[in-house]
């Protein structure tokens, strides 16, 4: 299956919450010291707040009384975040991945540089990284009142195939849908394309300040290797590793356009 291309845009009102990028490789150890020239790379670029975070393991613990199994956590992998000052963006490291976010993503041009930039780095600390799963996530959050759509119906902007009940007529007649009656919306699809795989997901978010509603567009492109694929040595000159990121980010571009309506198109301000 293959997304019908559209031509792409640049949004003034862009309504991309966060971008990330997250390359999965085999294990590598990353020791103080490895930590340390890691920390100061990366500060060197303006990643110059640094935060560790401790992941748990859950596994369910069989009983000797015969009782059900009781789930007991266990210590993971410490992550490493190495932000900016701003917090828009972060790099973070773990033993079995790299990944970078943007909460102020502008252009592919710009992000794809910082994204190489860090995996360069940790390449070059860790040597040779055996890559097995590359990811690409874009979630778009649609906010009625900052576009000045307050009142619209969602499926006056929002594609059908992401509403679910929200959809016009879906289950009420032409213009009796009551948006209010719907209290929450989750749809999920796992979809094989020609060149990656998708798992594009949707909901309904309520504000817990004042109760009004947005819709999140939540698309994650991803490419496994299968065995065969062999990424090797990911530096920033890597033809395989910017091949497999432009194929991911070029279908990114092609869902949006179609998941949305002209109308809502036109509210967030294409310039190009």
């Amino acid at each position: 299956m293959k997304i019908a291309p559209t031509s792409r845009v640049i949004y003034g009102k862009n309504p991309l919450a966060e971008v990330v990028c997250q390359i999965r490789f085999q294990r590598v150890e990353i020791s103080s010291s490895v930590l340390e020239r890691l920390q100061q790379r990366f500060a060197e670029v303006g990643y110059s707040h640094r935060n560790d975070e401790a992941s748990f393991n859950f596994v369910m613990e069989s009983t000797q009384d015969g009782t059900p199994p009781v789930p007991r956590a266990s210590a993971g992998d410490t992550i490493y975040h190495f932000a900016k000052a701003d917090g828009t963006s972060k790099v973070s490291v773990a033993p079995e991945f790299i990944a970078y976010t943007s909460t102020n993503y502008r252009s592919w041009d710009e992000y794809l540089p910082e994204l190489l930039s860090a995996v360069a780095a940790l390449n070059g600390e860790v040597g040779t990284l055996r890559v097995n799963r590359i990811g690409l996530r874009y979630k778009d959050v649609i906010e009625r009142s900052v576009l000045g759509l307050d009142g619209t119906p969602w499926h006056e902007l929002i594609k059908p195939f992401l509403l679910g009940p929200l959809a016009c007529d879906a289950l009420s007649e032409k213009g009796q849908l009551d948006e209010d009656s719907v209290v929450s919306q989750v749809s999920q699809s796992l979809i094989r394309l020609d060149e990656c795989k998708l798992l594009l997901q949707s909901s309904l978010l309520t504000s817990l300040a004042d109760a009004s509603k947005a819709f999140l567009i939540d698309a994650d492109f991803f490419h496994e290797m299968d065995g065969t694929e062999d990424c090797g040595n990911v530096v920033e000159s890597s033809v395989e590793l910017e091949a497999l990121l432009e194929t991911l980010h070029s279908n990114a571009g092609a869902l949006f356009r179609r998941a949305i309506t002209e109308k809502l198109h036109d509210s967030l301000s294409p310039q190009q």
